[in-house]
């Protein structure tokens, strides 16, 4: 099944395209660079609200360690 992207979606993939390349001619790149970004792109991809999936992303790897979602 093919699903058109939606705006936000669209404008947050390019955003994540462009940072996964800067990184890459960085000399940063890496095939977990790589994994990374693919699962970005595909939560982005695959959320009804692509807006709000990215800042569940964020705060989730903003979280200071050891702390739980419930106590965060």
């Amino acid at each position: 099944m093919t699903t058109a992207l939606n705006a936000d979606a669209t404008h947050i993939i390019g955003q994540l395209q462009e940072g996964h390349a800067s990184m890459n001619a960085a000399g940063l790149g890496s095939p977990a660079l790589d994994d990374f970004y693919n699962l970005l792109t595909e939560m982005i991809t695959e959320a009804p609200d692509p807006k709000f999936r990215l800042h569940e992303i964020v705060e989730l790897l903003a979280r200071e360690p050891g702390k739980t979602a419930k106590s965060a």
